[in-house]
Order: C-alpha cells, then structure tokens, then sequence
C-alpha cells in the first residue's frame, strides 16, 4: 500500500488525492462476442458502473483508442492515430460520462503505446505531491500500429507520478496475454484475464472494495502516525521549558532557578555589609517572584500542550473526513 500521507516527516499529516485514468481499447476486435454479449458493449456497462462508485473525491478520465477509421489496411494510418481522452479528469458526472461513452465504436487497429503514453500526461497535469494515481488499461489484444507498449508502461511507471497499472485483458489469446503480461510488470503493476462480461464487471467491482480498504488502511495509518508525532511535540515541549538536552539541568524554566538564587545571593551580600534595612519584606518579594514564575511557565506549559492537541485534534479529523468522503461510492 502506498503510505506517503502523511509524509515521513509528519508536521501535519495532509490528505491525499485521488486519479482513475481508464483506457479502453476500441480496435475492431473488440466488436466480438464473448459469453453476454458484444465484447465493447459489456466493457462500457462494467466501465459505466465502475466509474460512478468511484469515490466521491476522486477524479476520473477516459481515454479510448483505435476508435476511428476502420481495421482495415488502408484506414490503419488514421486509426492509429485515434487516441482521444473523451472524459477529461474530473470528477464522475453521470450525464458527460455516459455521452463520452455514446461516441464511440469498435472499429480500428490498436495504438496501445500511444494511450499509454498520453495517460502519463492526462495524470501528470492534475497530479499535485499527494496524489495517488490508478491507471486500468481495458483491451482485448496486442499492440497493432507499431509502439512498443512495454517501453511506455515503464516510461510511465517512472515519470514520477507513481502510478498503480492494473491490465485487463479481455478475452485475449496467448499472443496478447503475454504482451499485456510484459506490459503491466514494465509499469510494476497487475495483470488480470477476464473472458465474459460478467468477469469484467465482477473485476472491477473486487477494485472498488480494494480502494475502498487501502483508504480504510491509510486512515489508521495516518491517525496513528499522527498520535506518534503529537505525543513527540509534547514531549518536545516539556522539555524545551522544564529540562536541558544533557538532562541533568533544566530548560528555559531553568532562568527562575538561576535568578532566584541570584537574589537570594543579593540578599545575603547586602546582610553582610550591613545595608539590608528590611530583610523580611524582600524575602517576602522574591517567594512571590519565585511563585509567581512558577505559575507563568506552568500556564505556558498547559496553553502550549492545549494548542498541540487542538493540532492533533483537527488533523484526525480532517483524516476522518477524507476516509469517508473516499469510501463513499
């Protein structure tokens, strides 16, 4: 699971985004029929599903390629060239989400590579330092129009926006489970074969309870991390007033110590000289400066505690808030 919020540092554990970048495979083939019916038509069903429990603070975008021209010889140069981001990242809205999927049709050559390729700049735009980012690649073949989909899988997995690749291959033969195969383990992602509609969409629902569970994991994980931290604040703090790094002395509340000593120093200097008129009253003054420091930094103590808690407090539930508006779908 990725663990990077909060950060190692933790000064105040930050909540993280979320980006569903899914590339359908539109090439002709996938026009075919598998058990339930027309492969392309069982993939947007199990795409639209999908898509719309998201959770609710994630964005989502769909890129389809090999959707134009025809899979015919003299179409492959304007099919291969098809790659089309129809939902641009943002969050799910039922209405354009369902248009961008009324676009298109099954009809030409496969420019894997290319969607690949593309999906890495759709993220790398809205992609900010806590971004987790989930590329699904839904096809039913290889490579066609002459890109090496391995060379930009692993392009992909090391341009710095860390994405997690899971590959659908959907009802593929051997030929393309191996490439897919190759694919995914280039972007260190997954690998899954589905031969029905049924399979797709039960896939897809398995990655919503997946996501559903990582938030779930990364909300302990950030609370916990954040207790870690506040409780070495804390400790921080006590210690910054009450005691020196080498332990033996103590911190700033040390200065009482030293200017009560100090006066009582003055006190007994000026008995011995014989210039003490009224050596009660100011033994008297300084118990009360004496007492009344004590109280000051024990207030600065509690008030600077109070505000590290009040800290501690908001961060767990800003963490709170963020598990549940990403588990809600």
């Amino acid at each position: 699971m990725n663990e990077k919020t909060p950060d190692n540092q933790i000064d105040a554990p930050s909540v993280e985004e979320m980006n569903v970048e899914i590339l359908l495979d539109a090439s002709g083939s996938m026009a075919g029929r598998v058990d339930g019916g027309v492969k392309m038509d069982l993939a947007k069903q199990a795409i639209r599903a999908f898509a719309s429990d998201v959770p609710e603070g994630a964005q989502v975008s769909l890129r389809v390629y090999g959707h134009k021209g025809s899979n015919q010889k003299k179409d492959k140069e304007v099919s291969c060239k098809s790659n089309e981001l129809v939902y641009p990242l943002k969050a799910y809205e039922s209405g354009p989400f369902e248009q961008s999927l009324d676009q298109f049709k099954p009809t030409g050559w496969t420019p894997l590579a290319s969607a690949i390729q593309a999906a890495g700049e759709d993220l790398k735009e809205g992609t900010g330092k806590k971004t987790r980012n989930i590329v699904y690649v839904v096809s039913d073949g290889v490579e066609t129009c002459g890109g090496d989909p391995v060379k930009e899988a692993k392009k992909l997995g090391d341009s710095g926006i860390e994405p997690m690749v899971r590959i659908i291959g959907f009802d593929v033969d051997d030929a393309g489970q191996q490439q897919l195969k190759k694919v995914a383990e280039a972007a260190e992602g997954s690998y899954q074969t589905v031969t029905s509609g049924d399979d797709l969409k039960k896939y897809l629902e398995r990655e919503k309870e997946r996501i559903k569970r990582e938030w779930e994991d990364w909300s302990i994980y950030s609370q916990n991390k954040a207790t870690e931290k506040w409780a070495e604040k804390v400790r921080k703090v006590r210690d910054l007033l009450f005691k020196k790094p080498d332990g033996n002395e103590r911190g700033i509340a040390y200065i009482k110590v030293l200017e009560i000593n100090h006066l009582d120093e003055a006190v007994e200097y000026l008995e011995k000289k014989g210039k003490l008129k009224d050596e009660e009253g100011l033994s008297d003054k300084i118990y009360w400066r004496d007492s009344n420091m004590k109280v000051f930094f024990d207030k600065l103590e509690v008030s600077m505690v109070n505000k590290l808690n009040e800290a501690e407090k908001k961060t767990k539930e800003d963490i709170k808030d963020q598990e549940e508006e990403m588990t809600k779908q």
